[in-house]
């Protein structure tokens, strides 16, 4: 079910994303857009993506989604960018911190937090494992 909460429109690195509510996390989990069609769509209106998100409730916890299958992305792991932006977007809501968990229809949990006092100023966190070190030589 889509929430009645205005879908919303940020711009971070050039290229707009929409940032749309919805009501669950079972929600978000049952999605499955088709990414042609949304490549279409956001060549057409000029945005790199939808970062669909749900706030669970009695956690303050947000699960995201982020697709962007007109850049090659049908389903992004971990989006920090597009975290940002909702980061920002709830500041002005006086929301200043959130924690996001992302990947896990993709079996590659990811969480991401992100702080924001208002204005464009927004400060991500997380954190990463190095699984091997190898040496590349480019010829």
């Amino acid at each position: 079910m889509i929430s009645r909460l205005p879908v919303t429109i940020v711009r971070a690195c050039l290229r707009a994303r929409l940032l749309v509510p919805v009501t669950t996390r079972a929600a978000l989990t049952a999605l499955a857009p088709d990414s042609g069609q949304l490549a279409a769509v956001c060549d057409r209106l000029g945005f790199l993506g939808c970062y669909v998100h749900s706030v669970e409730a009695g956690s303050g916890r947000i699960a995201a989604r982020m697709f962007a299958p007109s850049i090659g992305v049908p389903e992004d792991i971990a989006n920090a960018n597009s975290t940002a932006c909702l980061a920002a977007d709830l500041a002005g809501r006086g929301v200043t911190a959130i924690t996001v968990d992302m990947g896990d229809s993709l079996g590659a949990p990811a969480t991401i937090t992100a702080s924001a006092t208002g204005g464009s100023g927004v400060r991500l966190g997380g954190a990463a494992e190095v699984v091997g070190v190898d040496l590349v030589r480019l010829s």
